[in-house]
């Protein structure tokens, strides 16, 4: 029965089929939960005799894939370099600012009580 199957699976691979294809076929017919498989190597075997046509991807169409765009909401912003539990977007009003208006405020604050 192994080398037969061997066979079987010899055959999927030739066609350019991956293991990963041969693997998911079987899962993908393998009885529900519950249902006894009295003769597994039988199911395995009747499973994989037809060998089905490798499907080919279709080439992608339209603009090449570049760097991911934002959406136009989120262009301009950057994220707060302060001290966030999960990341903060802000709009900076000069180029090199890095604080969000709260976490300037409260460095800015911080600095006067000294």
């Amino acid at each position: 029965m192994h080398d037969e199957l061997a066979l079987l699976v010899a055959r999927w691979l030739a066609a350019g089929h991956t293991s990963a294809d041969v693997h998911g076929h079987v899962l993908r017919g393998l009885p529900g939960a519950g249902t006894p498989v009295h003769r597994p190597g039988g199911l395995v075997r009747y499973l994989l005799r037809h060998v089905p046509p490798l499907r080919v991807a279709a080439p992608p169409t339209g603009p090449p894939a570049g760097p991911p765009r934002l959406s136009p909401r989120l262009e301009g912003a950057q994220e707060c370099a302060g001290r966030h539990t999960q990341p903060m977007l802000f709009r900076p009003v000069v180029e090199w600012q890095t604080l969000c208006p709260e976490c300037a405020g409260a460095q800015q604050g911080a600095s006067q009580s000294c």
